[in-house]
């Protein structure tokens, strides 16, 4: 796996305790993948590739979250703020989630955490 970016030790832990292959590249855009990134039930796939973009991170501020293979919901309810993308070569697909990064207190960690969030969170929508 590349490590093209260095990572501080908290994102580096938190990243491992997933227990999947991760890493970073460089280019052509700064980014984390998460490789087998385990989804709750109700998705089309039970794992998906997520990518985090690390445009200023460190210290600078991480939004949104992208995963390839795009993903579904099977129940048929549409999965909003999503969008289409690439990343390298890759289809990836976006999902436009944002919040108040709190410089000194968020860090790669939190947004994984706030990823997790968002994925449950999609099927309390109605």
């Amino acid at each position: 796996m590349r490590r093209e970016l260095t990572l501080g030790d908290e994102d580096v832990r938190a990243l491992d305790a997933l227990g999947v292959p991760w890493e970073t590249v460089a280019a052509p855009t700064r980014h984390l993948l998460v490789h087998r990134f385990p989804l709750p039930v109700g998705y089309n796939v039970p794992e998906a590739t997520l990518a985090v973009r690390l445009d200023s991170y460190p210290p600078g501020m991480i939004d949104m979250a992208f995963f390839s293979p795009a993903l579904s919901r099977t129940d048929g309810q549409p999965i909003g703020a999503t969008a289409q993308t690439a990343i390298g070569a890759s289809p990836f697909q976006q999902w436009s989630r944002h919040y108040s990064w709190r410089q000194g207190e968020d860090t790669l960690a939190t947004h994984l955490g706030r990823i997790r969030a968002w994925l449950r969170k999609e099927f309390r929508k109605r």
